[in-house]
């Protein structure tokens, strides 16, 4: 590609112009230009400027740069897309990637299939090795309680490191981070949220869905799974339209209803007043005990988490289990160092006067660093010529009792997690015993061993050595950093794209081998089912890009700017 083309392609669509304004404009005559007189003439140079074939082109070409994701930006015009920056928490910031694929696989399996409600074993229909627990989770069942675990242990570990000084700075420190995040928070859930159902109201105003829309509504051929996501009818006016899209972004918004609210634009959408819920809450407790002791603040927050618990509200309590699980962290770090005497003497918490924060955790190796590293441990030697299998399986095998323990745990949490939906209500071979320590009042019955399955993995893994650990590995290679980066936005529009062709893959192609997908045999209905999903997880990924870019990070700089227009400037 030419120099001159890449410059074109990477000028701003919407050209800003600085404008400078003086005391006395106001006394100054409007120059001729600007003149209302001479408007319509402007208006027709400039239409008839932009309709010239080259002008066209250009704005074509920067268009294209615009919308193209970024794998076909580095290929193309060999753009390297930015690093990512390495955090002490980047490798939740990789786990968040991973489950926002596992959702749209659970959100696609499940229209074609009850796999992912179902336990193994209630029936000989459910006897398949993917459906085994553990295995499980990776492609079945709901997973929200992941997404509300990492926001509430991130919310609150930098928060709980500013506490525990207990100095006016970091108290001072403390409000602002809350009252901004408050500010933000429900701006940046919104915003891209509204604008998502309103492309979603358009489409269905216009026409486009209503090819699809008996073929989706059909439940017992084309679509036997347990799934059922109506969208609305379309409207006979704009208004009528516009009118039913606004009643339910006004009922997504309304923190005091009770329940979930699942809006018919995408009801995968629920979430989105969860978590603003989930956020609501957890900084009121951070407020209510910013001044207690450490001891105290988590004596508060289990009790919350007990109180929230019995009052049915499964995603705040595991909103706050990752607040607990952020205060053990930090407690368990401190010891530790203290142990190495790495901390100063008469620095700890609650003893007054000059003293650190309480320690974060180290930063998470970027993937390469883990492979010099292990290198440096490993040396190539003689032996390996002769025994390799024994030395690579001492590598990963454990040694001690405490790895042992620890793969133990991560067992234990991934049986927790894999949970089937209607384990309590069917047969659920693996699951009958807890069954019984489950409260019958519970609403949401699925989501009490899950919850806690969330609370123990965001453990394991806050405690896992950065060094060594394989998990920490796989959470910060490039593909689930970027997977992490775009999670949001997966989550926003691979709703729309799976109802717009997504789920109608599938069917086309058993049509075009002249069966139905209730008579293909289960080799071809799989092999048929994953060609939809793969295609329909490439598209979904290359527009979570572009959205990421173009409208999130949009998003991110307007509520900025609103926020400087209603903050108090700092004085110096």
């Amino acid at each position: 590609m030419k120099l001159e083309d890449s410059g074109i392609l990477k000028e701003p669509l919407i050209e800003e112009k600085a404008v400078s304004v003086s005391e006395d404009d106001d006394h100054q005559p409007l120059p001729l230009s600007l003149s209302l007189s001479g408007a319509p003439s402007r208006i027709i140079s400039k239409a008839a400027m932009l309709l010239r074939p080259s002008h066209a082109y250009r704005l074509g070409k920067r268009f294209a740069y615009c919308f193209a994701p970024q794998i076909m930006r580095s290929r193309v015009w060999n753009e390297e897309a930015p690093k990512p920056k390495q955090f002490p928490t980047s490798y939740l910031n990789g786990l968040r990637g991973i489950t926002s694929v596992k959702v749209f696989t659970f959100h696609y399996i499940m229209a074609f299939s009850d796999t992912g409600f179902e336990p193994w074993g209630t029936d000989s229909r459910h006897k398949y090795l993917l459906e085994l627990p553990i295995i499980r989770y990776f492609h079945a069942g709901f997973t929200a309680h992941i997404f509300f675990g990492i926001a509430g242990y991130l919310t609150t570990l930098r928060l709980f490191q500013l506490i525990d000084r207990h100095n006016t700075a970091s108290q001072s420190k403390v409000l602002i981070n809350i009252s901004g995040a408050l500010f933000r928070r429900a701006f940046r859930l919104y915003l891209p949220t509204f604008i998502i159902t309103l492309i979603t109201a358009h489409y269905i105003y216009f026409g486009f869905y209503e090819s699809n829309r008996p073929f989706l509504d059909d439940h017992l051929k084309l679509f036997p799974g347990d799934w059922n996501e109506p969208k609305p009818d379309q409207a006979a006016t704009y208004w009528g339209q516009m009118y039913f899209w606004g009643n339910e972004m006004f009922d997504l918004t309304n923190i005091f209803t009770q329940g979930a609210v699942y809006p018919y634009h995408d009801q995968h959408l629920w979430s989105i007043l969860a978590e603003l819920k989930g956020s609501l809450f957890l900084y009121m407790v951070l407020m209510g005990t910013a001044q207690c002791r450490v001891y105290v603040r988590l004596a508060v927050m289990c009790a919350m988490t007990f109180m929230y618990f019995l009052w049915n509200h499964w995603e705040i309590w595991v909103y706050i289990l990752g607040a607990i699980v952020a205060q053990i962290d930090l407690l368990l770090t401190e010891r530790e160092d203290k142990k190495t005497q790495i901390l100063p003497s008469g620095g700890g918490v609650g003893v007054p006067g000059d003293r650190l924060f309480p320690p974060s955790p180290p930063r998470s190796p970027a993937p390469d660093e883990m492979k010099r590293s292990g290198q440096e441990k490993h040396p190539w030697t003689m032996t390996q010529y002769f025994f390799p299998f024994r030395l690579r399986l001492g590598m990963i095998m454990p040694t001690t009792g405490h790895a042992w323990l620890r793969i133990f745990g991560f067992l234990v949490a991934f049986y927790f997690l894999s949970y089937p939906i209607h384990g309590t209500r069917d047969y659920a071979p693996g699951y009958i015993w807890l069954n019984r320590l489950i409260p019958l009042w519970m609403d949401r019955k699925d989501k009490f061993y899950p919850n806690i399955g969330t609370a123990l993995l965001l453990l394991l893994l806050a405690r896992s050595d950065p060094h060594s650990s394989k998990w920490r590995w796989i959470l910060n290679t490039k593909v689930a950093q970027y997977l992490g980066k775009i999670s949001f936005a997966l989550y926003l529009v691979h709703g729309p794209i799976l109802h717009a062709f997504g789920y109608m893959l599938p069917q086309r192609i058993w049509w075009m081998m002249g069966i139905q997908g209730m008579e293909a045999t289960d080799a071809v209905w799989s092999a048929v089912v994953f060609v939809g999903w793969a295609f329909s997880l490439a598209v979904s990924l290359c527009v979570a890009d572009v959205w990421t870019r173009e409208v999130e990070g949009r998003c991110v700089k307007a509520v900025k700017m609103l926020e400087d227009i209603c903050f108090v400037k700092k004085q110096a």
